[in-house]
């Protein structure tokens, strides 16, 4: 039976209804009293103590609490005890045994002087016999092996000279001392030095019998019901040790698929999503400029007019959604994606010029200043000066800064294009209400607030009242976000989806090469292109050799620039691009290939994102293996932005790890962004969206964004419900979910905000 609460507590609300005096902490363990049992300090486990509490605290385990979540990472079936006749080698097996022979065997230490041991112990059961044997044992350890003694052991198989041996087995003295380690399906968890596993499944047992039913159910129980779902102290209890013994129950267990395992997945995301759109919530309740009553509709309709171009119905829906909500009184918190070349640059323009035609200010930071140059140089050529346009970053000089910081102190109606430059304190608007961010995962909590802040305004309405304005805000990404990860990490985004590219473009040819063959294939391909006219990107992980270990191998920018200038395409001229040089060295290099004075660019992954040059029609990634799926998607987009037939050839090693096969197969098989996302999401996690900046990752412990994704929805439903229908949980059945946020989950939100 999996471990049971004692007497003192018989229900998850007994700890909570009693007085201190009488919790189960400290009638048990004399710890301090606590409402929650699972709080109690990891020290006062039976078994622990000072100094093992203090190792586990240094391990991130401080609390009762902290070592329920410790989860299993695998389990073993230990529930039949074999025979040792019945044993085969490489096998796992737990069986009974008595012991006969005890003997040290003396090996020589080489290399230290001396001489060390092997303990072995001969066992045997009524079937035959076998060893086991420990090297380095601990002094004494082989007086506890007396001749007739039963013991329960478990190991791997090994055969030695015919006879089954098992090295550093696991031994437990008895049954009845064993219930947790034998006769069971066991957890297996992630090694912590200095605390064998053994002794972490024994602390985990007694914590469980102990205070597993005084843990504080945070959901409301109308949820457990609807759902089927256990109660937490029994999920937990049977997360680490499960009572069924099914044939399937470990491949279940260890594809996170039971009840137990359902019941704390969709916990952790309901307490997510409720706090993400009450954030959602809270912002439609704030305030904002309502645009579109001046002459902003028709500023951008005579923008439209002016393209060069017909929008798409993508791009044309994007604007409807983004336009009715700048004309609402309450900040837009929007977020539109779309593949690379879809026209988002575009869309943004236009919803500038609405505002602006209104006497509003508006800005577009870009994470470099190739991106926000080429965004500047976009609107000059599609719009002429029909656009109040300027741009600034880190190479604009002090005149031109100051004249520009005036015209923002005195209100001119202007979008204003930049880098990190634009967050800087001596930058100040006057009356700045749109801001766009665009590959925002690229910036910092901080410095996306920071941006914010300087659209915060406040007011004094009619009665004396003091009003605070936010500014409207949308957020531009190439990289499409999974719909599981928009509902989750940006849930407090409303989402635009552009997924049609504009007319003209010609899908891109991807080929992965791995052998002499096809790489030979693609440079004919390569060199053809250059002859027509045309030009090529390559494309490497290091700047410069490297001999750390790992990275010996690689291909690097600067050496490849020579060589293949010198050996491989001599007729041809080679420029050099990585993210070491000066931004004025950045700039003239860009230049030169945008005019077709150098036909080859070898560069690094500083082109991935704002490089556009339409006579572009090869892409080369050397080791392709080495980048993650979107930033290979990014890097493929740089081409295949014009009429002509492009090409992205992606050169790999022919044994690469799994899970690098079949990103270079996915990127191979589709030039579809939203179809990459999802495939990235599967293959590397929320990290490759989300970025090293959000800090902490989202916090599930137990769900998976992918695998998880039907009680991610089930979840969001029922938090957005709840939200409607008590959003500051006043009522009583949703006091504890309220005690939590005010507890912990508003820290874990705080970190992950997106506005």
């Amino acid at each position: 039976m999996p471990p049971k609460a004692k007497s003192a507590t018989t229900s998850s609300t007994s700890a909570t209804s009693k007085p201190p005096g009488e919790t189960v902490a400290r009638a048990r363990t004399s710890s301090p009293a606590s409402a929650d049992g699972a709080e109690t300090p990891i020290q006062f486990v039976k078994g622990v103590g000072p100094k093992l509490g203090a190792l586990l605290k240094s391990r991130g385990l401080a609390t009762v609490k902290d070592i329920f979540t410790f989860f299993p990472r695998a389990y073993e079936d230990r529930s039949k005890l074999k025979k040792v006749s019945e044993v085969l080698e490489g096998e796992s097996a737990t069986l009974t045994v008595k012991v006969g022979t005890v003997k040290k065997i003396p090996i020589r230490a080489f290399g230290k002087g001396g001489m060390k041991s092997i303990l072995e112990v001969r066992a045997s059961d009524e079937t035959g016999g076998l060893s086991l044997k420990w090297f380095h044992a601990p002094r004494g350890m082989e007086e506890r092996f007396i001749p007739g003694v039963e013991l329960i052991v478990h190991g791997t198989i090994k055969m030695y000279m015919g006879r089954p041996e098992i090295v550093h087995p696991e031994i437990s003295w008895s049954a009845s001392s064993s219930e947790h380690n034998v006769g069971r399906v066991i957890p297996v968890y992630v090694e912590i030095e200095g605390i064998p596993t053994r002794s972490l499944r024994k602390i985990l047992w007694e914590a469980l019998e102990r205070y597993s039913d005084t843990m504080t159910e945070d959901l409301p129980e109308r949820y457990l019901t609807q759902h089927q779902l256990p109660k937490l102290s029994q999920a937990i209890r049977e997360i680490h040790f499960p009572t069924s013994e099914a044939p399937d129950k470990i491949a279940q267990l260890v594809e996170f698929n039971t009840p137990a395992h359902w019941r704390l997945i969709y916990e952790e995301f309901f307490k997510f999503e409720y706090l993400i759109l009450r954030q959602r919530l809270r912002m439609e309740k704030q305030t904002a400029p309502a645009y579109g009553k001046g002459d902003g509709p028709a500023a951008m309709k005579s923008l439209e007019d002016s393209l060069p171009f017909k929008l798409t119905g993508g791009q044309k829906t994007a604007i409807a959604e983004i336009i009715k909500d700048i004309t609402q009184p309450h900040p837009m918190n929007r977020l539109i994606q779309g593949d690379v070349g879809s026209g988002k640059t575009a869309v943004a323009f236009l919803t500038a010029g609405f505002v602006l035609a209104e006497g509003a200010q508006a800005t577009l930071m870009a994470p470099t200043e190739i991106l926000a140059e080429q965004h500047y140089k976009n609107a000059i050529r599609l719009f002429g000066g029909r656009l109040n346009v300027a741009l600034l970053t880190g190479k604009s000089t002090a005149r031109e800064r100051e004249a520009l910081l005036a015209r923002l102190k005195g209100g001119e109606p202007i979008l204003l294009i930049g880098t990190h430059a634009l967050i800087e304190e001596p930058v100040q608007f006057a009356n700045l209400s749109y801001i766009m961010i665009d590959e925002q995962h690229r910036f910092g909590v901080e410095q996306r607030r920071t941006l914010k802040m300087k659209g915060v305004r406040e007011t004094v309405d009619g009665q004396g009242t003091t009003k605070k304005t936010l500014p409207h805000s949308l957020i531009l990404t190439a990289t499409p976000i999974p719909r599981t990860l928009a509902l989750t990490a940006y849930g407090d985004l409303a989402v635009t989806s552009i997924t049609e590219m504009p007319p003209g473009r010609t899908p891109i040819i991807t080929k992965l090469c791995q052998d002499n063959t096809t790489k030979g294939r693609a440079y004919e391909t390569i060199r053809r292109e250059l002859r027509d006219g045309h030009q090529a990107y390559f494309v490497y992980p290091l700047v410069e050799e490297s001999e750390a270990e790992g990275f010996t191998h690689l291909k690097s920018a600067v050496a490849e620039a020579e060589r293949l200038q010198k050996e491989v395409f001599p007729e041809f001229k080679v420029g050099l691009l990585h993210g070491q040089m000066r931004p004025d060295e950045k700039a003239k290099i860009m230049e030169a290939f945008k005019q077709k004075e150098t036909q080859i660019l070898v560069s690094t992954t500083v082109i991935e994102v704002g490089v556009d040059v339409p006579n572009s029609t090869v892409m080369v990634i050397e080791h392709a293996e080495r980048f993650g799926l979107s930033q290979l998607h990014q890097l493929r987009g740089r081409v295949g932005r014009g009429a002509a037939q492009s090409y992205c050839f992606l050169m790999s090693h022919p044994r690469v790890a799994e899970n690098s096969a079949v990103r270079l197969d996915v990127l191979e098989e589709t030039n579809d962004g939203f179809k990459i996302a999802e495939a990235d999401l599967e293959i590397r996690g929320p990290g490759e969206f989300l970025g090293t900046r959000q800090a902490g990752g989202l916090p599930f412990r137990l769900a998976n964004l992918v695998r998880d994704r039907d009680w991610l929805v089930r979840a969001r439903d029922d938090a957005q419900g709840l939200l409607q229908e008590d959003p500051e949980l006043l009522q009583p059945e949703h006091s504890r979910l309220r005690r939590y946020y005010e507890r912990e989950g508003k820290i874990q939100f705080e970190r992950l905000k997106t506005s």
